[in-house]
C-alpha cells in the first residue's frame, strides 16, 4: 500500500484506549475509518467518534486496530509534528513583505514564510487565501475551521493582485463570501501602505468587509513596516503622524456607524496609529474584548490599565532600592516613561528608560519586538554593575534575540544585571522586588 502522508506518533499514554488497542510510539498514522489523516486537525476531527478503526504503519508493515472510547475519554496519542504533509508556504510577493526586507544572519525561523490555513485555525496565524485549492476550501467549510485570521489589505481585485504580487489574489471577496456562507468567523487585517491602499481604497475595503458581518468579526488596521534593507523593492512610504491621525479619525467615524448598525465598532486601528498621532487610546470597553490583541490592537490600553492598578498599590509594596533600566523601542517610550515615573515614587528606587534606536533594521522600525541583541548591547555599554536592566520578553524567542544573540551573550557584554520580564507591569514590579542585590544610590 502506498503511503503519501503519515503522522509520526511520538507518545502513546500507557493504559489509554490507543495503547490498549495496540498502537505504539514510533508508529506512523495512516488513516482513521479509511480516511487519510493529513495533520493533527484531521486527527481530531476524525477521532471525534465513540468507536473507529485506526490504521498505522510500523517497520513497513500496516496494522489495523479497533478503538472504542468511553464518553469524554481521550485516545492517548501525541504526535511529533502538527502538519504531517508539511508546511504550506507563501508564494506571494507582497510589496510590503517584511521578510523580503531582512538581511541575512538572523534567526533561521524568521525566514520561514508560511501561508497555511491550518495554522491560522490552530494558532491564529494570518493567511492570504491565495494558495487554497478547491479541496482546501471544502475542508475548511466541512470541518468548520473557525475562526480564521485573514490578511485582506484591499478588496479591490486589481489592486490586491498588485499588492500581493499574485494573480490569484483578486478573488478575495468571492472567497470571503463563501467562508461567510459556511459560517466561518473571520478576523481580518489590513496592512496600510500610504498612497497605495489608503483613502478611498481603505473606505471601500472596510465597507466590503462590513457587508459580511457578523462572519467578518473584526477588522484590524496596522501600519506598513519598512526597513532600510528594501533593495530593489517597490518604493513605499511609512505612516507619519498626519496619516496616523487621518486613519484614527476615519476609523472613529466608521466605528460610530457600525456601533449603531451592528452594535460593534468592527474596525480597530493598531496602537501605532494612536502613538504616532499622539491621540489618546480608547477606553477598555471600546476594544470589545481585544479580539486582535496579537496584532497590536489594544496592548497599550491594557498597559495603561495595569499601570493605574499598580500605581494604587505600589507604595505598599516592598521594592528593593536601586537603579533600574527599562529597555524599550522608540514607539513605546512614552508609555514606559509613565511606568518609570510611577516606580520613582518609591523611596530608594531610581528607574530610567533606555530607548533603543533600531540601527539594524533602520530608525523607521520602532517596535520593541524587532530590536536586536547587538543594538541593545551597544545601548547598554555604559551601564554599571550597580544597575539592573529589565528586558521585555517580547524581544526574545527561546532566549534568543532576532540576530541570534542570546541573553547569556548579552550578560557577557554588559556589566549590569540582566533580567527578562514578561509583558506585564506586575512582572516588572515583582522583578524589582526580587533583584539579586540592593543597589546603593549616591
Amino acid at each position: 500500500m502506498a503511503i503519501d502522508v503519515c503522522g509520526k506518533i511520538s507518545k502513546v499514554r500507557e493504559g489509554s484506549p490507543a495503547y490498549t488497542a495496540g498502537v505504539r510510539a514510533g508508529d506512523e498514522l495512516i488513516s482513521i475509518d479509511s480516511q487519510p489523516v493529513r495533520d493533527i486537525l484531521d486527527f481530531y476531527y476524525l477521532s471525534d467518534e465513540q468507536s473507529f478503526d485506526i490504521k498505522v504503519c510500523r517497520d513497513g508493515v500496516t496494522y489495523s486496530y479497533f478503538v472504542d472510547l468511553e464518553s469524554g475519554e481521550e485516545l492517548g496519542i501525541e504526535f511529533a509534528e502538527e502538519l504531517f504533509d508539511g508546511l504550506r508556504k507563501c508564494h506571494n510577493k507582497c510589496i510590503f513583505c517584511f521578510l523580503r526586507q531582512m538581511p541575512k544572519g538572523l534567526r533561521s525561523s524568521l525566514y520561514q514564510r508560511d501561508d497555511d490555513y491550518r495554522l491560522s485555525f490552530a494558532h491564529g496565524n494570518y493567511i492570504t487565501l491565495t494558495n487554497l485549492s478547491e479541496s482546501d476550501m471544502d475542508r475548511i467549510c466541512t470541518q468548520k475551521m473557525s475562526p480564521l485570521y485573514i490578511s485582506v489589505h484591499t478588496t479591490d481585485s486589481e489592486l490586491r493582485e498588485k499588492m500581493l504580487g499574485n494573480k490569484n489574489a483578486g478573488r478575495i471577496m468571492e472567497q470571503l463570501r463563501r467562508l461567510a456562507s459556511a459560517r466561518i468567523t473571520m478576523h481580518t487585517q489590513i496592512v496600510l501602505c500610504p498612497g497605495v491602499n489608503d483613502g478611498e481604497h481603505l473606505d471601500r475595503t472596510i465597507r466590503d468587509l462590513s457587508s459580511l458581518h457578523p462572519w467578518v468579526s473584526d477588522i484590524a488596521i496596522v501600519p506598513v513596516g519598512l526597513t532600510m534593507h528594501r533593495f530593489g523593492l517597490t518604493p513605499l512610504k511609512s505612516v507619519d503622524s498626519a496619516k496616523a491621525r487621518q486613519v484614527v479619525d476615519s476609523c472613529k467615524r466608521w466605528q460610530k456607524d457600525f456601533k449603531r448598525e451592528y452594535d460593534t465598532r468592527l474596525v480597530f486601528p493598531s496602537d501605532e496609529f494612536y502613538l504616532l498621532s499622539n491621540v489618546d487610546f480608547p477606553s477598555t470597553s471600546a476594544y470589545e474584548g481585544f479580539p486582535q490583541l496579537e496584532d497590536g490592537v489594544g496592548v497599550s490600553r491594557i498597559f495603561l490599565d495595569e499601570l493605574r492598578q499598580v500605581q494604587k498599590s505600589i507604595l505598599t509594596k516592598k521594592l528593593r532600592p536601586g537603579r533600574y533600566t527599562l529597555v524599550t523601542g522608540t514607539l513605546a517610550t512614552p508609555l514606559v516613561q509613565h511606568l518609570a515615573e510611577v516606580l520613582n515614587t518609591v523611596e530608594g528606587v531610581h528607574a530610567r528608560v533606555c530607548t533603543i534606536e533600531n540601527k539594524f533594521f533602520g530608525k523607521t522600525v520602532t517596535v520593541a519586538g524587532l530590536l536586536t541583541g547587538i543594538d541593545i548591547a551597544d545601548a547598554l555599554a555604559n551601564t554599571g554593575p550597580d544597575e539592573c536592566v529589565l528586558i521585555p520578553a517580547v524581544m526574545l524567542n527561546e532566549d534568543r534575540f532576532l540576530d541570534d544573540v542570546t541573553v547569556a551573550d548579552l550578560r557577557d557584554r554588559v556589566k549590569a544585571e540582566i533580567l527578562v520580564v514578561d509583558a506585564s507591569l506586575r512582572a516588572v514590579v515583582k522583578a524589582i522586588s526580587k533583584c539579586r542585590t540592593e543597589r546603593k544610590i549616591d
